[in-house]
């Protein structure tokens, strides 16, 4: 259907949500912040989550850590940024307007993203050096902001999906899809606008019956390739994590429709810290010392 999809079909998309972002262009950094504590004050550089709880789980086990950002770009008409009004005005659920996602193994300031541009669109992401990467040089990284997440999995599951991120960043094939984009961005319109209030909510919303969840054997060649930040970010978490395998499949949730803030919305995803990009490193350490638990995964 997608491949169909004409220029002119796009522009007219992309006029209708522009039209929407100027109707609805308001402030974001007070809910980004407040979103990890209701109280924070507005001219804190960082904040700290305060009450951290995981769901109990029996054993051993690690986490995951998944970065959310809500980026300033330096110029207002770069086409992410009609990208980010689009999931802003769209979103149907009280979260913070978050319009990329990462995933990471440490509180280090190394993380991975799938974004458009260069050889291997899957790579490292750095707030901290955002000129080293092609999408994050487009930010400002004192006005950018972060949430990072964590999401508690078992030894295994931790190392299988490291392993599966390793396979990813090494292929040249792994691609951003910007019309993906656009699909998904038409069916959040429907959702926002043409859906009742109590089939909106992740979890209950219906997907269109086309789309699948695939598990996937990285032996196998034809393997797919095209993703979005969000999609990609909740597909290598469908085939490495039982909880989450379980929670998309029990309630038919398809991952190649995730946006960004949907990532939040899993059960389970913890917010941990807030802080712009420039201050990630300090808000870091602020965090383990005052959760000394997670004193293993920071290192710098």
């Amino acid at each position: 259907m997608f491949k169909k999809f004409n220029k002119t079909k796009l522009f007219l998309i992309l006029l209708l949500l522009f039209t929407l972002l100027l109707e609805s262009c308001q402030s974001t950094k007070s809910l980004t912040r407040n979103y990890v504590e209701p109280d924070a004050p507005q001219d804190a550089e960082f904040v700290i989550a305060q009450d951290v709880v995981f769901p109990e789980t029996e054993g051993d086990y690690k986490y995951l850590f998944i970065r959310l950002y809500n980026p300033e770009y330096k110029n207002p008409f770069y086409i992410a940024n009609l990208l980010k009004g689009g999931i802003e005005i769209t979103k149907t659920e009280d979260v913070p307007d978050l319009s990329h996602a990462a995933i990471g193994f440490s509180l280090d300031d190394n993380y991975y993203g799938l974004t458009s541009g260069g050889k291997y669109q899957f790579a490292a992401e750095t707030c901290t050096a955002p000129q080293d990467n092609k999408y994050m040089k487009n930010c400002d990284p004192d006005k950018s902001e972060q949430i990072t997440y964590a999401y508690k999995v078992t030894p295994e599951e931790y190392e299988n999906t490291k392993a599966f991120v390793d396979f990813y960043l090494n292929d040249p094939k792994l691609k951003y899809d910007s019309l993906l984009t656009v699909k998904i961005g038409v069916f959040f319109i429907g959702k926002r606008y043409f859906t009742s209030k109590d089939k909106r909510e992740f979890g209950k919303i219906k997907y269109p019956k086309s789309a699948k969840n695939k598990k996937v054997n990285l032996k196998e060649k034809n393997k797919e390739k095209h993703f979005v930040c969000s999609t990609f970010l909740a597909f290598v978490l469908y085939n490495n994590v039982e909880s989450i395998t379980r929670y998309f499949d029990e309630n038919d949730i398809k991952y190649e429709y995730l946006n960004v803030t949907d990532i939040s919305l899993i059960p389970g995803m913890t917010p941990l810290f807030y802080s712009n990009w420039s201050n990630y490193p300090e808000a870091a350490k602020a965090f383990v010392e005052e959760h000394p638990e997670f004193a293993d995964y920071l290192t710098n």
